[in-house]
């Protein structure tokens, strides 16, 4: 039958209505497409979080692992440097313990050869200044006999006879006049003749030649003796201060090498606590 023309327009909206719902509804493929699709996007966003963590993890490795290996090198470049610097330091100070022993030795073999030289030097200033006295006094009594013999005066020459033989006697001692000579002129001495007995002028004559010619010899060794003693004086005094000089500055060598053996001492011993902190 023919519907009425008012009613065909409902009808058709109505018809429409129904086509269009049915279709926009989802169909249980396209969910599980949808519920894929979203998934693999969460696990996509999950993997590039968990890549951006491990290479956040990785770099920290990265970087405390260099950190840890150039502490590592660190640590063992200062245990070698601390290792050699405490052999060095070890060997240095025994070095200088050697020569601190050696120079102790000789400041002590100087002292007792500035202290034998001073003693031999006191010695033969002694010996010196004896021999100048006999010599002096051995010249002044032969120029009081050759005074008495040349003025005749027998009583003067015979007063001086002690002094004259002791005179005589330095003289043989010295080898400055033959035996027989000495005995002539102690003979005489013995004698207590007249100055006008011929006898007396015939002696005395040949007894004052004698005693001239010793004059002459006393005084040649006098001026000798002195002229020695100048020259030994000098030497001694120049080996004194030689002696003074060495020891003076030996002991500020040991002075000096004391003082680095105490810093070398004080270097090693840091260094070993530096190394036991390093280890």
């Amino acid at each position: 039958s023919v519907l009425p023309a008012q009613m065909k327009f409902p009808i058709f909206l109505t018809l429409g209505a129904l086509g269009v719902s049915h279709a926009t509804e989802v169909t249980p493929v396209e969910k599980v497409i949808t519920l894929l699709e979203d998934l693999k996007s969460e696990v996509e966003a999950e993997g590039a979080s968990e890549a951006s963590s491990y290479d956040s993890f990785a770099c920290f490795c990265k970087e405390t692992t260099a950190s840890k290996s150039a502490s590592i090198t660190a640590g063992r470049d200062s245990i070698d440097l601390l290792s050699a610097q405490i052999a060095t330091d070890t060997a240095n100070k025994a070095q200088k313990e050697t020569e601190l022993a050696k120079r102790k030795a000789n400041q002590e073999q100087m002292a007792i050869d500035l202290k034998n030289t001073q003693a031999q030097f006191a010695k033969e200033k002694a010996e010196y200044e004896a021999t100048a006295a006999d010599l002096t006094k051995a010249i002044s009594s032969l120029n009081a006999a050759i005074q008495a013999l040349q003025n005749a005066q027998p009583a003067s020459f015979l007063a001086l006879r002690s002094d004259l033989e002791k005179s005589l006697s330095l003289a043989d001692a010295l080898n400055l006049i033959p035996p027989a000579k000495k005995t002539a002129v102690s003979a005489f001495l013995q004698t207590s003749v007249d100055p006008i007995d011929p006898t007396y002028k015939y002696h005395s004559h040949g007894i004052l030649e004698t005693l001239e010619n010793l004059l002459t010899d006393f005084t040649g060794q006098k001026t000798q003796l002195e002229s020695d003693w100048t020259i030994a004086t000098n030497t001694f005094n120049t080996m004194i201060a030689d002696l003074n000089t060495k020891m003076s500055l030996n002991a500020q060598e040991i002075s000096t090498l004391e003082s680095n053996i105490e810093i070398l001492k004080g270097s090693i011993a840091k260094a070993r606590e530096d190394l036991v902190e390093a280890e």
